[in-house]
Order: structure tokens, then sequence, then C-alpha cells
């Protein structure tokens, strides 16, 4: 066993000299190391104490496992000429477990050849989920112990998983005292009345249950950070207990303090509300106090969402309507009443759907009790329909990238041209699908994931790691690009070639390869004909219906490595814009180059020209109850509508009807658009203002410019 000498590598080298061949062990064995001499420092706005990992090339994550950082490692081998062959010697070592290296050189030459088109991606993302997390503070390491315990007598062929998960809650344990210590120390140094909270927490926890909420906010807030920042998940149900049970005065400032905290730390998707199974609602007071914290701040992050059903109180969608006003673009609102059915339709049981929470920007996850990608994947449809009337061939590239099928004078028929985007559809899909395979396969081969195992329900039960096929639910999630410019496109297909015979389908072909020079006057056709969606047009709803229908029941029949099956969902992040210009010119209209495109489930930016009803009514004709990953639907409203209480309460009745008839999600931006374009040409002035994109809000400055055109073109209703 090599003796290294490196002291800024505590994870490589405690897992390299473990002396062990299992990854599990040589993990537990990296935290521990890591635990006796991470940098830690405190917060002096929080309080909350944070570790000093971003100068360490190699450790654990929840994304990429130990995937080291070769470029730091080789960098610090420049700098330190006498620890140079201890850095390669870890650097040689480590990127064994380089996940992604080995997914890409994985793939075959049309599944690579499919994420270079930008018709999609499969699986080189590692994933969100939502651990419990909370069990660090409510049952303590004790607790995690003894359940280990338990299950390692039934499960005896797993005693190397189960070590490493033992080393990893010694590391946890011995981080808590060293917590406790410094922030003493500080204390000492500083007199800073935060650090009384943290000092309290850490001198029973995380080895005990914390006993407030303080307590308990700030044990979660460091094992939150050393899990490397991701989604709270249903925070005012598993902390309603400690908040009930708190000095509320307390409470609030801790409240306060870990919102500061996620901002800081760009934390992803917290939720609140919901229903259980029998439709009883979930509301407490910590989910008022939410809104509330997160309109006085007036942050963009963390990304607020809120479940709704038909018992949600009158007074929470005040409170929420007012926040949504506010500007913040939060929170974004959820349908159990349609996500919970179109998780049924996995297998998932009613009183663990009605667990789900949000994650990431949207998707959807069951709170400690799953791993279902988050995402695996995206196709993009308007490339895909490319692919119909090429016989395959990217307009874009000319490359050969679908399969084949017949030429587009040879489609003589509406139905036959359904058919050939089916079939581009399918080989896609697949392609797709199988870059997530094989991605999940090789990061439960290369990865270990003791925090989450030992967070996730299932793993430690079974003796399976997180990435393992440990938790309850391993379904997956592929999410469509570019769905309204698809319909669009079909729309206009089926009508100036099947219907009006105005033109065949190989003079459109032609005319999209040419980018339409030379075609003025279809261009013009295409672009005019009003078959957009989101009109509450029945021609183009139809279309938009079977679309939908089709894409999500042939993702159902796909089996994912991890144990599931694969479900459809759309949430574009910040790449609609980039989605748009890779796909070429298209039937819609749209030229080659063009970026604007659909940036969610709703109309093409500025198409819905008659009102939002109109667009809901639209979106109605999907089945919501069919994709399982979240299908946002973007909405911006001009903020001068919510003056008074009318707007207020005009937008409460719109979001509780679009529910009531099934509809999934709304994603509300509330803003003037003379504001934003003013912030084109001046951003400074502009730096507090907020919009949603794809499936969360950001600052409207920080985005590219492309992106910002895509949203200022968003009809602004008034």
């Amino acid at each position: 066993m090599r003796d290294l000498k490196v002291k800024d590598e505590p994870f490589a080298v405690g897992f390299l000299t473990s002396g062990s061949e299992s990854i599990y062990v040589s993990t537990g064995a990296g935290y521990l190391s890591l635990a006796r001499s991470v940098g830690i420092s405190f917060d002096p706005e929080t309080g909350f104490p944070s570790f000093d990992l971003g100068s360490i090339a190699s450790g654990s994550t929840f994304s990429s496992g130990q995937t080291p950082n070769i470029r730091l490692l080789e960098k610090k081998a420049e700098d330190h000429p006498e620890l140079a062959d201890d850095y390669r010697f870890i650097a040689e070592q480590m990127k064994k477990y380089d996940v992604g290296a080995h997914i890409w050189s994985s793939f075959t030459k049309n599944e690579i050849d499919v994420t270079c088109s930008d018709t999609g991606w499969g699986g080189t993302w590692g994933g969100h989920a939502v651990p419990s997390l909370i069990d660090f503070a409510s049952i303590g390491t004790v607790g995690i112990r003894n359940k280990i315990k338990k299950y390692r007598a039934e499960n005896p062929d797993s005693s190397d998983l189960y070590d490493g998960l033992e080393l990893t809650l010694d590391a946890l344990d011995i981080l808590g005292e060293r917590i406790h210590d410094a922030a003493l120390t500080e204390y000492e140094r500083t007199g800073s009345r935060k650090l009384l909270r943290t000092i309290s927490a850490f001198k029973h926890s995380p080895r005990l249950s914390a006993r407030t909420f303080a307590e308990a906010v700030t044990v979660y807030a460091a094992v939150f950070a050393l899990d490397g920042i991701d989604s709270p998940g249903h925070f005012d149900q598993y902390m309603r207990d400690f908040w009930d049970s708190s000095d509320h005065e307390e409470s609030r400032e801790a409240l306060e303090d870990l919102w500061v905290f996620f901002h800081k730390t760009r934390t992803w998707n917290l939720c609140i509300s919901g229903s259980d199974k029998d439709g009883n609602d979930l509301t407490n007071s910590l989910s008022y106090e939410i809104l509330r914290v997160a309109r006085k701040y007036g942050y963009e992050t963390p990304n607020l969402t809120m479940r709704c059903h038909k018992n949600t109180p009158e007074t929470l969608w005040d409170e929420a309507i007012e926040t949504i006003v506010s500007g913040i673009g939060m929170p974004a609102l959820y349908n159990d009443e349609a996500v919970c059915p179109a998780l049924e339709r996995l297998g998932i049981p009613p009183e663990d759907s009605h667990r789900y929470v949000m994650n990431g920007c949207n998707q959807i996850d069951i709170q400690g009790k799953s791993h279902m990608g988050l995402e695996d994947g995206e196709l993009n449809l308007g490339i895909v329909l490319g692919y119909a009337l090429t016989g395959g061939r990217n307009t874009v590239s000319g490359k050969q990238v679908g399969c084949e099928t017949p030429r587009a004078e040879d489609l003589e028929s509406y139905d036959k041209f359904i058919e050939a985007f089916r079939s581009q559809y399918i080989h896609a899909a697949d392609a797709v699908c199988s870059m997530a395979n094989k991605a999940q396969a090789i990061y439960a081969k290369y990865s270990a994931n003791p925090i989450r195992t030992m967070t996730v329900e299932g793993c430690i039960e079974k003796g399976l790691d997180y990435k393992n096929r440990g938790p309850l639910y391993g379904h997956g999630q592929i999410l469509f690009e570019g769905v309204p410019d698809c319909i669009d496109s079909i729309a206009n297909i089926k009508k100036f070639v099947y219907e009006d015979k105005k033109y065949t389908l190989a003079g459109i072909r032609d005319a999209i390869e040419a980018d339409f020079e030379g075609y003025g006057e279809m261009l013009g056709d295409l672009k005019n004909s009003g078959l957009n969606f989101g009109n509450d047009n029945a021609y183009v709803d139809g279309i938009a219906s079977e679309l939908i229908d089709f894409c999500c029941r042939y993702l159902h029949t796909k089996k994912t490595w991890r144990g599931g099956y694969y479900s459809g969902g759309c949430s574009p992040f910040d790449r609609a814009a980039k989605n748009g210009g890779a796909s070429g010119a298209l039937p819609n209209g749209k030229r080659r180059g063009e970026s604007l495109y659909g940036d969610s489930i709703g109309a093409t930016p500025g198409k819905d020209v008659c009102g939002p009803t109109a667009l809901l009514s639209s979106c109605l004709a999907y089945d919501h109850t069919l994709p399982g990953s979240g299908f946002i639907l973007n909405l911006k409203f001009d903020k001068a509508m919510f003056e008074g209480t009318e707007g207020k309460n005009a937008l409460k009745s719109l979001a509780k009807s679009y529910f009531k008839n099934l509809g999934q999600q709304l994603s509300i931006t509330v803003v003037s658009r003379d504001e934003l374009i003013d912030a084109l040409d001046h951003p400074e002035d502009h730096k507090n203002l907020i919009v949603r994109v794809g499936g969360f809000s950001a600052y409207f400055v920080d985005l590219d410019r492309d992106l910002q055109e895509n949203i200022i073109a968003r009809t602004n209703y008034r």
C-alpha cells in the first residue's frame, strides 16, 4: 500500500489506502479521512457550517460519484513538484472511477450521432433525488446504525456495503464533533450569537436526535451541504413536528437563515402542502411561513413549489398568489389530481404517489423512496419531425441520424406521414433510453453513494446502493422539447399537403432543406396559417393530444436498468433557445438559426393570441396523467394586472379551473414587458428582475441573449 504524503486530498488518501477492493468500503474510508481534516468555516450571516471542498480534487458527489477533477490534480502536481508523484498517482488511480469516461465509451456511433445532432441525449447526467436527509436530525446516526444492524443480518452478501455505511457514519460523528469545537472557538473569538445555535445542535447531533427546529435545520444544512446541494423536498411535512414543538421566534429566525443558506448555495426544489392518499389536506402553519419568507426575501432560489388539490385551503391559495405576483415566479403550482395518477400508472401505490415532491427544476420524485433519473434524457421533437420528412437525414448537418423511412414522395397519405414520424420517434427514443440504461449500469458499478443509500428507503433493507437498484422506485424520465413547434408543423402539413393539396410533402422537405430560400409564398402560408397550438383550435389540439399520447405511451413500454419504466415530461431548463437554433427550418415557418422555440407545453412564444383561457383550454387537450416527469406550462402576466384584488382573484380562478380539469402544472412570470426590453440594454438597472425559465426562476439579466428574447416573445397577458 502506497504511503501518500499529500495533505490536501484527504478523501483520495482514505479511499486509496483503505486496504479494500470494495468501492463501498473505500468510499466510507474516504469520508472518514475527509471528516478528520476538511476545513470548516461558518457563514457570519447564518451561523451555519460550511466545508472547504472546492480545493479538493477527489470526493464523493450525488451526481458523479467518485469522479476526480484531473485538471486540478495536474495543477497541484505542477505547483508542488516535491509531491507530484503522489498527485499523479491519485489521478491515475481515481480516474478509474470517472463515470463520464466509462459512459461515453459505452455508446454506439448512432447513439453519439443522436447526441451530437441535438436530437436528444441520454444518461450522462447523474440525476437529482430527494433523500430523507432529515433522518440525521430526527433519529441521528445511532438510529441509522440500528437499522443497518437489523438488515446486515438479513443480507450477509452485502457486508462490504454495510461496512462502508458504518465508516461514513463514523465520519459524520467526527465531523459533528469538529463542527461543535470549531463553532465554540469561533464564538469565543467573535461572540456571534448565531453560532450558539450550531454549538447547541452539534453538542449531541448528528449522533443523537436534534431537540428543536433550530437545531434540526442546522444539522440538516450541514448534511445537505456534504451531500452536494440538491433538493430539500417536502420541507413543511418532515419539519412539521420540530416546528410545532419549538419556540416560534427562535424557529422563524432559523427558517430565515436557512432560506439565506439555500439561496447562497443555489439549492434546487423545496415543496410545500399537498394531499394524502385519502384527499386530506397536508397544509400546516409552516407552509404559510415558508411562503411569507419567500416573499420577504424575493430570491430566485430556492425553487419553491406548492402542491394543490381540491381541498387546498383558500387561505393558502391567497398566500400563494400574493407570493407569485410579488415577481419571484414562485411558487410553481402542481396538481395532485394529475400528478398522482401519472405516478400510479407506473405502479406506485397511492400512499407513495401522494409523497411526491419536485426535484431539480421540476421533475417528479418520491421523497426518500426513489431514484427516478431526474432526468435520464431529452428528445427534441422538432428535429424528430425533420427526420420524417427526409428519411432520417438531419437538415442542418446532412448526416443520416434517424432510421430509414419512406421518401417524402412516397408518403401519399397523412396516416403514412404520421407512421413515418412515429418510426423516427421510436428510433430516437430507443437510442436515448439505451444510452440512459448503459449509464445507469455504469453509475452502479463505478460509484458509491453512502449518504443517499442510508436515507432512501429500500437501500439498507436490500443491502444495495442508491444507484444499484436499492431504492423502492427506479423509474426513469425523458423530457420532450419543441412540443408546440412539432404540433404546429404537423398541423400545417396535414392542412396544406393532405387536405388542401396546395403543396407536396416533397416540396415542403425541399423548402426546409433550402431554409425557404426561393419558397417565399410557402413560407408565408406556413407562418401565417393560424394553425398554432394554444388558441383553443380543435383541429390543432387534436393533433397535440395524439402526439403526446403516443410519445408518452411508448416510453411506458421501455424498461429502465434501475428496475422501472420510463415516463415523459417537458422541462426545457435553459435550453429552449439552443434547441430552437439546432432544429433547422421547420414546417411551422421557423427558419434555420432562429432560436424562438417552445419553452413549455404551451404555445411557441407569441403564437397564442386568444388569451390565457384559450391557451389553457388547448393544453387540456393533453392527457396530463400520462407524463410522470413534470409537464411545464409557462404563463406570463403583466404586473400592472395585479395592482388590485381583481387581478389576483382572476389568476387564482384561472389556476383552480385548470387544475379542476386535470391540468398538471403552472409556472407563472409576473413582469412588465417594457421592463424586460429595457433590461436588454440596461442590465445594471434590472439586476433583481426575475423570470420563470423552463421550470425554475432566474435573474433575467443573467440569461443568454437568445433566451432573453424567447422570454420577451412569450405572450404577455394583461
